[in-house]
């Protein structure tokens, strides 16, 4: 009955520890599925982390490179103006340094996206080298290429300088040129009859016998004023009209070179060479009649 006793015993321990070491392992068990879920999060958090980063990075680079491309298009464009040393006009100007202006405005929102990354990873637990040296990668390369779009504004603009000068002195030469071409095919003429020229001091005769009576030639007076003369466009301007019948042309010109009509109260010269017409820059028109829209000077 003892031995029972004894055997039921041990039998009880024996059951009791079995339990006991079951609730250990089930509570070990428990333990790790939650280190084990923890774990999951933690790798999952990491991922999505790295993954946001990684996204982020390849945003800035993906306007870095963009930013590139134009910056070599607009180099491109300021070298063919530079080459030419003449913009077009002022637009052109201003729509390039616009670009550039464009293009620095991204590259401000480059570097704003830059620090933000640099202050997440810095705040971060963990330690990302490889993503910190990227960001740092690119951060320099943003600077690079601000200091580069920099450059090219102040080149543009020290152009703009330089063909402004260039452009002055083209303006100036032209209005020279003009000038000097409206000099060239301008020439001038006066009508009025042989008494009325004469007192102007416009004509006089010269040579013949008995006083001038016979064989005497009409010429030009020295010192002439010239403002009784009417300006004439040698090139364009092929007719001259007058009022009353032509007597004479002073200088004389020759006959081949123009024609004369007359019909009614007034006549037409028809130059038919300007270039032999005109090489006598004054014309003196002798008709039969004054010329009443003359205005004498003081």
């Amino acid at each position: 009955m003892k031995v029972f006793s004894i055997l039921a015993i041990a039998a009880t321990l024996i059951i009791m520890g079995c339990n006991n070491r079951t609730d250990e392992l089930q509570q070990q068990n428990a333990a790790l599925q939650s280190t084990n879920e923890q774990l999951s999060k933690d790798l999952t958090a990491r991922d999505e982390y790295v993954e946001k980063v990684s996204d982020a990075i390849n945003d800035v680079y993906t306007s870095v490179e963009n930013v590139k491309t134009k910056e070599k298009s607009l180099l491109k464009e300021t070298t063919g103006i530079e080459a030419k040393k003449k913009l077009s006009n002022e637009e052109v100007r201003a729509e390039l340094l616009d670009r550039i202006s464009s293009i620095r405005e991204t590259l401000s929102n480059d570097h704003k996206r830059i620090t933000e990354l640099q202050t997440k990873l810095a705040s971060s637990k963990k330690q990302y080298t490889g993503l910190q040296k990227m960001v740092e990668s690119l951060k320099q390369t943003i600077e690079e290429r601000d200091k580069s779009i920099a450059d090219l504004g102040n080149q543009i603009q020290g152009l703009q300088g330089e063909i402004t000068q260039k452009n002055m002195a083209i303006e100036q030469r032209d209005s020279v040129i003009g000038d000097q071409h409206r000099v060239i095919t301008t020439g001038y003429y006066i009508t009025g009859s042989r008494d009325q020229l004469e007192k102007m001091g416009i004509i006089k005769k010269e040579g013949g016998f008995l006083w001038g009576l016979i064989g005497s030639t009409t010429q030009l007076v020295n010192g002439f004023d010239e403002r009784y003369f009417k300006p004439i466009n040698k090139v364009a301007d092929n007719t001259i009209q007058v009022d009353g019948k032509i007597d004479e042309l002073v200088p004389k010109r020759n006959q081949y070179y123009y024609s004369t009509e007359t019909g009614g109260t007034h006549s037409m010269i028809t130059i038919a060479d300007p270039d032999k017409f005109w090489k006598e820059n004054y014309l003196v028109i002798v008709t039969d009649k004054p010329d009443s829209s003359i205005a004498m000077h003081d």
